[in-house]
């Protein structure tokens, strides 16, 4: 990935590190974390509980964050140039791309 994107990183229980972010190359949410891959998809309420899908973007990712942050969980928004080393990306579809 190259260019500026936010990030989203969320501490898990357990020690386990896991980033949600936008893939500028796809246009796609992508996570480092496995189980994310399976859960986001279904999406994320935002702050007036109307349900948010990946497909929402910068939206969804807000959404994420105040789940995360509303369900007690350590979480940081970054904004990044140039994030190459993580090890395994997934990408987040919709429920609807499946």
């Amino acid at each position: 990935m190259s260019g500026h994107t936010d990030i989203i990183v969320v501490q898990l229980p357990r020690g386990a590190t896991a980033m949600v972010w936008i893939d500028l190359a796809t246009g796609t949410m992508a996570t480092s974390h496995t189980g994310l891959q399976m859960t986001l998809p279904r999406g994320s309420k935002d702050g007036v509980g109307y349900l948010v899908l990946p497909r929402d973007g910068s939206v969804f990712l807000s959404a994420v964050y105040d789940h995360f942050f509303l369900s007690g969980y350590c979480v940081q928004w970054l904004w990044v140039s140039d994030l190459k080393r993580v090890q395994r990306t997934y990408r987040v579809k919709d429920e609807t791309d499946r």
